[in-house]
């Protein structure tokens, strides 16, 4: 169950065939082999123990070699995103205790904030970095990637792999380490049912701080297929791509299927050389699953669910043109069954379980769920609980058995699903409450009354007149794009409950 070892093997196993296609630009697993094994040594020479390494880069040839050599090395890592404010990466670079980075900027902005906003830090770059690197940036340590003859580090099933952050109530991300043994369960289970193999062409449409992206890497990189890095302008619509390149393999946001639908893109049988096709992160409306299935008559098609603490996803549903829609799925289409080693039950308020057919809590044990929430035994004991003597984890989302196949119905708490990202409302509002000239505030995730949302609205109270374009641009310094509120509502004072609490569902009909 030790991820590193697959890697080597299929290092080995698939040498002359094409691993990456990035920048218009093929590259061997013999080439990734050379590079991540250099970045491996390079790691192991700067620290012999196991650590976390920091990802600072996008969608390069570099970073993802730097992806697999950090495995390899026995360490685990850890990736920022250039669309989320420099506070938060840096943030996220403390919380994660690393002192070593690799780094290549050609395709991420704003990192030369970064690097002057920490210090004394080990990094790795591009061997044609170096010079301008170590010229500009005396406050750290430049190497380039290369062999130093070193052992590897033997590695545990249960050592970390990769460590995420999710949204926190508290306005502090939570870090979520995922194993070996969570990833293995997950990537060859997965494969039994898609068959990738060294043949398959793989379309990477996420950022790797999103974990579906760990669905396209290990399933490509384990078995020998091609990864395929797409540029911005294609993740918008990947209609054509998919076509020129005669991509197999696709993990889509629901929202994808959108944008091609209204472009007119779905007709039957226009996307003929997929053969696999899921979809999460979303709600997935089953109108627009028919339509793809339509289009990908040669694919088979699974809608899948999970939490980032349970490695990706852990259910999911098949389905076909022919698939037929009932009352009880409430317009989207199941998420099903679990995973081989995965379990997956719904609890009522009482922890009591649910076996007919009332709504309840989906709640998951099994291989693939991870221990808890690094530094954080407050929210790691709330949600990580023991239930008959079996580790469980409580999602928040509600679900529903029909027909024997588990039915998303949403949120139970103040966590959302937004753009297929989770978010906690309160770190939304506490970041509002810093601003100057607010009294109060209560954030709305849009459209009201969906499962999933697009945006939200904001609700202020203030002492002063108030640009709400300056809020707006306040927030994005602090919040990523994907949680800065598109509408703003100035009211008098918040409708209040007779608890005393805001009234939420007052100001959801205001917005409708």
């Amino acid at each position: 169950m030790i991820i590193s070892k697959e890697i080597l093997k299929s290092f080995e196993d698939n040498s002359k065939n094409f691993a990456l296609y990035v920048n218009n630009k093929y590259y061997t697993y013999n080439e990734l082999n050379l590079i991540s094994n250099k970045i491996a040594q390079t790691i192991l020479h700067i620290n012999y123990e196991k650590q976390p390494v920091i990802l600072l880069g996008g969608k390069s040839f570099f970073i993802h070699a730097g992806l697999l050599g950090t495995i390899i090395a026995g360490s685990y890592y850890t990736p920022l995103n250039e669309t989320f404010p420099i506070d938060r990466n840096v943030n996220i670079i403390n919380m994660a205790g690393a002192k070593t980075i690799i780094l290549d900027y050609t395709d991420f902005k704003g990192y030369e904030t970064i690097l002057k906003n920490i210090h004394n830090y080990n990094i790795i770059c591009p061997e044609e970095h170096y010079n301008y690197l170590s010229d500009n940036f005396p406050n750290h340590t430049f190497y380039k990637a290369q062999n130093y003859n070193l052992e590897y580090i033997n590695v545990e099933s249960s050592d970390a792999v990769y460590m995420l952050f999710t949204s926190g109530s508290t306005g502090i991300p939570k870090g979520i380490k995922i194993s070996h043994k969570n990833l293995y369960n997950y990537s060859f289970v997965s494969q039994k049912r898609n068959m990738v193999d060294n043949t398959s062409n793989i379309l990477q449409m996420h950022d790797i701080t999103f974990d579906y992206s760990v669905h396209n890497l290990f399933l490509s990189f384990l078995f020998g297929g091609c990864l395929h890095l797409v540029s911005k302008n294609i993740k918008i619509n990947p209609f054509k791509y998919i076509n020129e390149k005669q991509i197999t393999h696709a993990a889509f946001v629901p929202s994808t299927i959108l944008i091609m639908k209204k472009m007119r893109m779905l007709k039957e049988n226009s996307l003929p050389f997929l053969k696999y096709v899921c979809f999460c992160g979303e709600t997935l409306p089953f109108e627009n699953a028919i339509l793809i299935a339509k289009a990908a008559p040669n694919a088979k098609l699974e809608n899948i669910y999970g939490p980032t603490e349970a490695t990706v996803a852990c259910t999911y549903f098949e389905f076909d043109k022919d698939t037929k829609e009932l009352p009880e799925y409430i317009g989207s289409m199941p998420i099903g069954k679990a995973y081989e080693g995965m379990e997956v039950e719904l609890y009522d308020e009482n922890l009591d379980k649910i076996t007919d057919d009332s709504i309840g809590q989906i709640v998951l044990s099994g291989r693939q769920l991870a221990k808890g929430y690094v530094n954080n035994e407050a929210q790691t004991k709330e949600k990580f609980i023991k239930i008959n003597n079996k580790d469980c984890y409580l999602t928040g989302d509600l679900g529903r058995w029909v027909n024997g196949e588990l039915v998303f119905l949403g949120r139970n708490d103040t966590q959302v699903q937004i753009k297929g990202y989770r978010v906690e409302i309160f770190e939304i509002e506490n970041a509002i409450s810093k601003i100057d000239g607010i009294i109060s505030n209560a954030v709305i995730p849009t459209p009201v009354g969906a499962v999933t949302y697009e945006n939200t609205a904001a609700f202020l109270v203030c002492n002063k007149d108030i640009d709400t374009n300056k809020i707006k641009d306040d927030l994005s310094k602090t919040l990523p794009n994907y949680m800065v509120p598109n509408k703003y509502i100035i009211l008098d004072s918040m409708p209040l409950n007779s608890n005393g609490k805001i009234d939420r569902n007052q100001l959801k009909k205001l917005l409708q």
